[in-house]
C-alpha cells in the first residue's frame, strides 16, 4: 500500500489573484472602494452638474482601493493563515458589542480559572 510522503501545506488554500490578495479579498476591497466612491462621486456630480461623475469616481476609487489595499492586506496577513484576518475582524466586532452570527461562537472575555476544593467533615480534602 502506498502513502503520500509529502502533502504541501498550501494545497487547499485559495490562490492569490491580485497583489497578494485572494479572490474574496479582491471582491471585498473593490466593494469597499466602490461604496466609498459613491458619495464622493455624488458630491462631485452635484458640484459639476455631470451625472457621469458618480460611476466614474466610484470605479476609480475601487481601483485605488484595490491597488493600495493589496499592500495593506499583505501586511496584515503576513505569516498568518488566510482565515486569521476574518476571525480577527469578527473578534474585534464581537468585543465591541456587535456579535456576528449567533453571538456565542467567540470567547470575548477572559478570567482566571480556579478549582475550589471543598474540605470533607474530617478536615481532609475531598
Amino acid at each position: 500500500m502506498s502513502t503520500i510522503a509529502f502533502i504541501p501545506k498550501r494545497l487547499n488554500e485559495p490562490p492569490v489573484v491580485f497583489r497578494g490578495m485572494t479572490g474574496r479579498e479582491v471582491g471585498m476591497m473593490a466593494l469597499v472602494g466602490f461604496c466609498t466612491g459613491l458619495p464622493i462621486g455624488a458630491m462631485s456630480a452635484w458640484l459639476l452638474r455631470m451625472f457621469a461623475m458618480v460611476p466614474t469616481v466610484a470605479f476609480l476609487t475601487a481601483g485605488i482601493f484595490l491597488w493600495f489595499g493589496g499592500t495593506v492586506m499583505r501586511r496584515l496577513r503576513r505569516g498568518r493563515s488566510t482565515v486569521w484576518l476574518y476571525r480577527h475582524f469578527q473578534w474585534k466586532l464581537a468585543s465591541a458589542g456587535f456579535p456576528i452570527g449567533d453571538g456565542k461562537s467567540l470567547i470575548t472575555r477572559s478570567s482566571v480559572y480556579r478549582i475550589h476544593r471543598e474540605r470533607n467533615k474530617r478536615g481532609g480534602r475531598a
